[in-house]
């Protein structure tokens, strides 16, 4: 039977002998010297076998074959290597898909290896016998064929092992392909290989690589460099490289920076975050200042007034509001992850979600379905002010981003020794630019006036001071999720109430007091007498100094930022002075602030109290310092 034969051979000897010998038994013939040639030709020729040299430029025959092997008017289509490289001894014939192969020799001995093979060609697939190589006995040209296998498999080992994607493009379409590029592609090796190039991608990364092809792609040229462009959800650049001497021939890099980025944004998240932590430290030493005059003012009403519940509930409510206050200032310090841990109690995070859910159900819309799905208990230790500050950013995000009215649902479950708790809703969502920028400070994306862009930053924050993490999940119309976890709590048990604190009081020691803040002096002046003390005051460190040699006070209150003098300078002067001096820093300044300070006047510093400050604290402190004073040494 006549048969419709394609023969892809580089060697214009060997395809001039095979053509005569098969067009003289009456077979159609057509013939290419390489893959780019092979393909063109099945565009419109479909054969019955097809004769492939292993070894070619470009192309080499087991791509081609992997190429014909997709093309579905191929499907039935004999295929027959001829090479001398199928009698390498670690070559792996069986991998190629081919249905026959033949060694090459002498001429003689081929011509009847190829009359077997078309003859071979009638059996049915699935009936044949065990594919033979034929051949082996007169193969022609071992040696060199060796050496130029080897050269080949040297060079795709390097390819293979690099990191970056690889494709050489020959004539504008691809003839090589490394794993990495085909990872990165997400397509088959015989979907890339003979492929266009800008086909492989997005249309607006297409369209800009098809400008540099259609230019003639003689220079060398990024695609992505500033901005990288998206792939199958890697971030990626990609290098137009020609190859000097082949004017064909261009190697198209791509790099996979998605990592790369991921590191730059959480460097300059941690630069934006550590800007706004200097920010927020100034205003909360500020703010403290001002929580402690009003603190100290309204205990002394407490003491002082005793008798008159009605003015004495007014001033528990204000040292109530001034404890929230302080709550407050501890959650924008969040910002500098500042949060003083040991402050943290178990606290119950279900019960926290509760009542969360019962202040927005009465101040959302009405059209916004609010659903909870919580196990009994959460134990976590936290803050439940801040932690329902965070929660409650994500729900009023959740609000502006449904505006006609949604579903929010706020979901928690334990896995293992840790707590997922999800805040979802089904509104406009997010796309990945304002993913990457959600928790920046200052950014958003609300009209001018309607929002801060400081509340998921804060929730962030908050998040990370409880030693949990925050995740988002976003696309634009189809929602959001956020996800937190946090570890549960090792036990379970609820704090119980404690009882009122018992106040200590002094018995008429000096207790010098140095803050450059006048109302503070004031107020100390008067608690510090009610608990039974002696106070000095001092309006800076250069006078606190010279009330420390003139006065020789028992114990030392110092604020830190101060005029003339710093807090941190007078403490070393007078431990200078004296080695055994009493001193307990008070300052709104978290205590990471005295950095600055001496290893010497660490060691020598007996407590770290920050403002606000209470009566019960304040008087414990001093009680723990004087006791500690009096013991012998």
């Amino acid at each position: 039977m006549k048969k419709k034969i394609l023969v892809v051979d580089d060697d214009r000897v060997m395809l001039k002998f095979v053509t005569k010998l098969l067009t003289r038994d009456g077979h159609e013939v057509l013939t290419a010297a390489d893959g780019f040639a092979a393909l063109n030709l099945l565009a419109t020729f479909s054969p019955d076998i097809i004769f492939f040299d292993l070894i070619m430029p470009k192309i080499d025959g087991g791509k081609l074959i992997q190429i014909v092997r997709s093309m579905p008017q191929l499907k039935d289509c004999y295929l027959v290597i001829v090479s001398a490289a199928v009698a390498e001894i670690d070559f792996d014939f069986q991998e190629t898909g081919a249905d026959s192969y033949i060694a090459k020799g002498p001429f003689s001995s081929m011509a009847n290896h190829i009359k077997e093979a078309i003859e071979a060609s009638e059996t049915p697939r699935g009936h044949e016998d065990p594919k033979p190589i034929r051949g082996l006995d007169t193969i022609y040209a071992r040696q060199l064929t060796k050496e130029l296998l080897s050269r080949n498999r040297h060079l795709e080992t390097i390819l293979e092992s690099m990191a970056e994607g690889i494709l050489e493009v020959y004539t504008n379409k691809v003839v090589y392909a490394n794993g990495v590029a085909v990872s990165l592609l997400a397509l088959p090796q015989e979907k890339i290989l003979a492929a266009y190039p800008p086909d492989l991608f997005d249309e607006n990364t297409g369209r800009r690589l098809d400008k540099i092809f259609q230019t003639g792609a003689d220079q060398p040229a990024t695609i992505g460099e500033k901005t990288p462009v998206e792939l199958n959800g890697r971030r990626i650049t990609i290098k137009v490289l020609p190859v000097n001497g082949e004017p064909a021939t261009v190697i198209l890099m791509i790099t996979d920076v998605t990592a790369r980025k991921r590191l730059e944004m959480q460097l300059q998240h941690g630069q934006k975050m550590e800007a706004i932590g200097t920010i927020a430290a100034g205003v909360a030493h500020n703010f403290r200042n001002t929580l402690t005059e009003i603190l100290v003012n309204s205990q002394l009403i407490q003491m002082s007034y005793k008798d008159e519940s009605g003015l004495h509930d007014v001033a528990g409510r204000i040292n109530t509001s001034v404890r929230r206050g302080s709550r407050l200032v501890n959650g924008l310090l969040q910002f500098s992850r500042k949060q003083i841990k040991e402050e943290f109690e178990i606290i119950d995070l279900a019960n926290v979600i509760n009542e969360l859910c019962q202040i927005i159900r009465k101040s959302f819309d009405q059209r916004i379905d609010i659903q909870t799905d919580l196990p009994a208990k959460l134990p976590i230790m936290g803050d439940a002010t801040s932690l329902s500050q965070a929660l409650m950013n994500l729900c009023n995000n959740a609000r502006d981003a449904m505006p006609d009215g949604g579903r929010l649902m706020i979901k928690a479950v334990k896995e293992g020794k840790h707590v997922m708790v999800t805040v979802a809703d089904n509104g406009g969502g997010m796309d990945r630019e304002v993913i990457g920028k959600c928790f920046d400070p200052f950014y958003t994306t609300k009209p001018i006036g309607k929002g801060t862009g400081l509340g998921l930053s804060t929730t962030y924050g908050i998040i990370k001071s409880h030693d949990g993490m925050i995740s988002v999940d976003s696309q634009p119309n189809r929602g959001t999720t956020f996800k937190i976890l946090f570890a549960l709590a090792l036990d379970e048990k609820q704090n119980e109430q404690e009882d009122p604190p018992v106040i200590p009081r002094g018995e008429g020691q000096r207790v010098l007091v140095v803050d450059d803040e006048p109302e503070i002096l004031n107020a100390m002046q008067d608690l510090l007498e009610h608990l039974g003390y002696k106070p000095e005051l001092a309006a800076n460190g250069k006078k606190g100094l010279e009330a420390y040699r003139s006065k020789n006070p028992d114990a030392v209150l110092m604020d830190i930022n101060m005029p003339e003098m710093d807090g941190i300078t007078c403490i070393e002067k007078i431990l200078k002075y004296d080695p055994n001096a009493n001193i307990s820093i008070f300052s709104g300044y978290e205590e990471e602030g005295v950095e600055g300070m001496s290893q010497r006047a660490k060691d020598a510093v007996k407590d770290y109290l920050a403002k606000p400050v209470g009566l019960d604290a304040l008087s414990a402190l001093l009680a723990k310092m004087l006791k500690e004073n009096a013991q012998p040494g």
